[in-house]
């Protein structure tokens, strides 16, 4: 079980979003990439997307649902400055797809929750970054508050929690504690937080 010391903050405030044009990148080489290790930033700083990042993701992505209002340039260890990019893709079905890019560069898409596979996506209604690991003084954990129906059809929400933590060729989800959150209903990070610190007894 991980200990967790959260020096949190949470990155859901509205932003005006945008990044930089994408390269044509093969399906293979999504599947096979990684992060190359940087040392240069040692804390995330998420800030606003500008006009012309706005213009720049509507060129590049006219097809792709980005969801402006949860993306946002970010200072990671793994690509120094880039952007971080949520989109709602609708085929095969509505699901939720994160990315990294930099530089007109597709550079790393996040890998899907298990716990998800089967579920229609709905809404992304924060994003904090965390720090998971008292190993550095970075950042290294990611988590979403999101929701989702069982089908297209349903009127019925179901608030699903997912966290990321860095590995050495990304990230990967924590399935288990992932799982954990969702069943608890969780609906914000503060929430979160709670049970992490109180329930699951981890740190501080």
């Amino acid at each position: 079980m991980y200990k967790y010391f959260f020096s949190s903050f949470l990155c859901s405030f509205t932003l005006l979003a945008s990044l930089s044009v994408f390269a044509d990148i093969s399906q293979a080489d999504i599947k096979n990439q990684t992060i190359t290790q940087s040392s240069q930033d040692k804390q995330v700083k998420p800030t606003k997307i500008t006009q012309s990042e706005i213009r720049q993701i509507q060129q590049a992505l006219p097809q792709k649902k980005i969801i402006f209002n949860h993306t946002f340039r970010v200072k990671l260890p793994e690509c120094n400055s880039c952007l971080f990019v949520p989109v709602q893709e609708s085929l095969p079905k509505n699901r939720l797809t994160l990315h990294l890019v930099r530089d007109n560069k597709l550079l790393y898409t996040f890998p899907q929750s298990q716990q998800v596979k089967s579920w229609n996506f709905r809404q992304l209604k924060a994003v904090s970054f965390l720090q998971l690991d008292f190993s550095g003084p970075n950042e290294d954990g990611i988590l979403l508050i999101t929701e989702y129906s069982q089908s297209p059809k349903s009127n019925r929400p179901l608030p699903v929690a997912i966290l990321y933590q860095r590995d050495t060729k990304g990230y990967k989800v924590l399935e288990n504690t992932s799982s954990i959150l969702t069943k608890r209903k969780v609906k914000t990070v503060a929430e979160a937080e709670n049970i992490f610190r109180n329930e699951l007894q981890y740190l501080p």
